[in-house]
C-alpha cells in the first residue's frame, strides 16, 4: 500500500491534468455482459453475499420525501402555458436545479406567502 505521506499532490495534480501528458494505454478493459458480470462480483464482494446486494438493490430507487420511509411520495401535477414553461426550463438551466427541486420550492414560497406552511 502507497504511504500518503510520500504523494506529492501538487505535482499530481499538475501532472493529471496537463493535456500534454499523455495518458497511458488502458489495460484488461471489458464491455458488455462481461463488464455488467465484474460489476455484479464487485457489489457483491462489497455487501458480503447475492441476498444482501439484492436487498439493497430492491430499497434502491428515488429517495421518498417526507417523515415515512415507504411508499411513493405524493404528486403534484399541472400544466403550463408554453411561455410560463419555457421560462421555467430557463430558470432550470440558471439556477442548476431540477423541476423537481423547483417546484417544492415554489410550493414552498407560495405556502409561506399564504401563511399555511407545514
Amino acid at each position: 500500500m502507497v504511504d500518503t505521506k510520500d504523494i506529492d499532490y501538487d505535482e499530481l495534480a499538475a501532472r493529471l491534468t496537463d493535456p500534454d501528458v499523455p495518458l497511458p494505454a488502458p489495460t484488461d478493459v471489458a464491455t458488455g455482459a462481461e463488464a455488467a458480470a465484474r460489476g455484479r462480483a464487485l457489489m457483491v464482494h462489497e455487501f458480503g453475499s447475492e441476498e444482501a446486494l439484492d436487498k439493497v438493490l430492491r430499497r434502491a430507487g428515488r429517495t421518498r420525501l417526507g417523515e415515512h420511509p415507504k411508499g411513493g411520495s405524493p404528486t403534484v401535477r399541472g400544466r403550463l402555458p408554453e411561455a410560463d414553461f419555457a421560462a421555467f426550463k430557463r430558470l432550470e438551466e440558471r439556477t442548476g436545479k431540477k423541476q423537481s427541486e423547483l417546484v417544492r420550492e415554489a410550493v414552498q414560497l407560495l405556502l409561506a406567502e399564504h401563511k399555511i406552511g407545514a
